[in-house]
């Protein structure tokens, strides 16, 4: 027996030295099966739901830049990082972007009805809402990034994909819904839950033109967890504060005025649905489930 292990490896090295050098046709499968074992490429992302890992900046710099991937995270750092009239209007995305607080997941396509894309969301988002808030850092984002499309779509199509996601994300929400927190969308008090907390969300895509703030040349879900906003309105003057900067912002940098969508969560005129995507104009039409929870 103990000759057993000795004699294994000596056959696989005998097959894989013969695969790679015998150009007999009959050894090409065993050729084929020994390049694999000695490639060292690097398996693709998204990876498989069981092995999927959050990504941060460093790990996402580290693609090459002919992927899609680093071309579309290329395109969202532009973004957020445009100084152009003003400087981005959320400042605090920008921080978070540059002290590296935001992790990264990419998407094959914005297909929301495939089950693949959105088990890989799910999981992901689950993933990040479990992380150490420590680990995150008060600025965060977990930032779902899509292929830059060769024909973009209309705002109103991208909007209803964005609703598509939300509503498949529930679907496979791993928790109940908070009973605290109505799941009629058109209430002041509805927002967005998954795996039992209530998190903030927003849609930049490439359709959006007069309003820059919600512009980027892919499509870009943004999952904002709850503690973030603990945070940065922890005191009444410190809310006021960062909505009166965010507010002056894109007033300088769209060329749209400000939506009079954006109001305080609960306020009665308010609904929290019609924040998270915001058209190009200021037209805020109604969420199209109007249960989700």
């Amino acid at each position: 027996m103990a000759l057993v292990g000795p004699v294994c490896i000596l056959a696989v090295a005998y097959f894989v030295l013969r695969a790679l050098f015998n150009k007999d046709t009959t050894s090409r499968p065993y050729f084929k099966w020994a390049s694999r074992l000695f490639s060292e490429e690097t398996p693709q992302y998204p990876q498989k739901e069981g092995q999927l890992r959050l990504l941060n900046r460093q790990d996402v710099e580290a693609f090459n830049e002919s992927t899609w991937q680093r071309q579309c995270y290329d395109a969202f750092q532009t973004a957020i990082l445009s100084e152009d009239p003003v400087a981005f209007p959320c400042i605090y995305a920008t921080k978070g972007f540059k002290a590296r607080e935001h992790r990264y997941i990419f998407i094959e396509s914005d297909d929301m009805s495939d089950d693949k894309n959105m088990k890989v969301m799910a999981t992901a988002l689950k993933k990040y809402l479990e992380t150490p808030h420590s680990e995150l850092g008060p600025n965060t984002s977990m930032v779902v990034l899509f292929p830059i499309p060769t024909s973009p779509l209309s705002v109103k199509d991208y909007y209803q994909k964005y609703w598509d996601c939300l509503r498949g994300l529930r679907a496979r929400d791993p928790k109940p819904w908070p009973g605290q927190i109505p799941t009629d969308t058109d209430t002041p008090m509805w927002r967005m839950c998954f795996d039992g907390q209530p998190i903030f969300s927003a849609a930049l895509t490439p359709g959006h033109s007069k309003r820059r703030s919600r512009y980027a040349p892919c499509f870009c879900i943004v999952f904002q967890p709850n503690f973030v906003f603990d945070i940065l309105f922890s005191t009444q003057l410190k809310k006021q504060s960062a909505i009166s900067k965010v507010r002056t912002l894109l007033s300088d940098y769209d060329d749209v005025a400000v939506s009079p969508e954006l109001k305080n969560y609960g306020d009665e005129t308010g609904r929290e649905c019609k924040q998270y995507f915001i058209m190009d104009d200021n037209y805020a039409p109604a969420c199209p489930y109007t249960t989700l929870g």
